[in-house]
């Protein structure tokens, strides 16, 4: 009786494991992003919190960020995808259809350090011929930030694209070209890489409010530059149904809110909108016209892709 027992429980479990819809996020990093450490918790989160889905994240760099939508194209059903600032770029160009894809939950901004090998702050670039800024995608906010920077202070923009924004820091602490990142470091981490490379140095807080580890450093916008943050969104297919992607996007936010917000930002410096009562569609729209406005302002500066 207790072997029948044990064998109709095990016939149960398996029948809930087999039950489970698996949701692929395709993430358009590699697993060195910074923000990565806080999408993995998310995730673990959400996949504790219910039975219903089981999420993975499969990272798909490349393409300035479309190979991630790409492969959810190929699957709306079964995954979700992340954008960055990069997507409204690609929109622009065509190479993804805005129509096709709807916000179901945002990592938020990035609250991140602005890195530069050539001075002690911003104006210490002024006078430079070119600085070379690494970052992830054409059009995205590690770009777009260069060139508001480098028009203010009158010096041209070489963009380099890497997988990550930590590869390009890696690459400035290496003396191997870079001058100028975007990226999550901590008083620790920095000091680290100051001892490889005492050239760097933090020159701003892309963030809407001054770093906690380096609270002498003013903010863009303390220093007269209304730039976008590095955003990060979940996006859904719109042939996924209404029903299912509202599901998902709750599931992946109940569990942002029991990571809560220290944790997130410890983790990656990012601050998700759901902690200031903002809604993903919300921070979707307001983070996509900050963009669109400056991919305007800076369009012959964008390579066509």
């Amino acid at each position: 009786m207790k072997k029948f027992i044990g064998l109709v429980m095990a016939t149960l479990v398996s029948t809930s494991a087999l039950a489970q819809t698996t949701i692929a996020i395709q993430n358009p990093y590699s697993p060195s992003h910074s923000a990565t450490p806080a999408l993995l918790k998310i995730v673990e989160t959400a996949n504790q919190s219910q039975p219903d889905y089981r999420f993975v994240v499969e990272y798909k760099p490349g393409g300035n960020q479309t190979i991630a939508l790409k492969n959810l194209d190929q699957d709306p059903q079964n995954r979700l995808a992340i954008i960055a600032p990069a997507f409204v770029e690609n929109t622009r160009n065509g190479s993804v259809q805005t129509r096709n894809y709807v916000p179901v939950h945002a990592l938020g901004d990035a609250c991140w350090a602005v890195i530069s090998n050539l001075g002690a702050d911003l104006n210490a670039l002024r006078g430079q011929r070119e600085v070379i800024v690494g970052g992830v995608g054409f059009g995205n906010a590690a770009h777009l930030t260069g060139l508001a920077v480098g028009e203010k202070l009158g010096f041209r923009v070489k963009y380099i694209v890497f997988k990550s924004n930590n590869e390009a820091l890696i690459n400035m602490a290496g003396g191997n070209g870079v001058n100028f990142v975007i990226d999550k470091v901590d008083r620790d981490n920095f000091e680290a890489l100051r001892q490889r490379n005492p050239a760097l140095n933090i020159v701003a807080a892309s963030c809407p409010s001054r770093l906690p580890d380096f609270p002498q450093v003013k903010t863009l916008k303390e220093q007269g530059y209304n730039t976008p943050y590095i955003f990060n969104i979940t996006v859904a297919h719109t042939d996924m149904p209404q029903a299912t992607r509202d599901r998902l996007g709750r599931i992946l936010t109940d569990a942002t809110i029991r990571v809560g917000e220290a944790e997130i930002y410890r983790l990656s410096g990012m601050r998700p909108p759901v902690f200031d009562r903002v809604t993903a569609e919300q921070f979707y729209r307001q983070s996509t016209e900050l963009v669109g406005t400056l991919l305007t302002r800076y369009q012959e500066h964008i390579p066509k892709q």
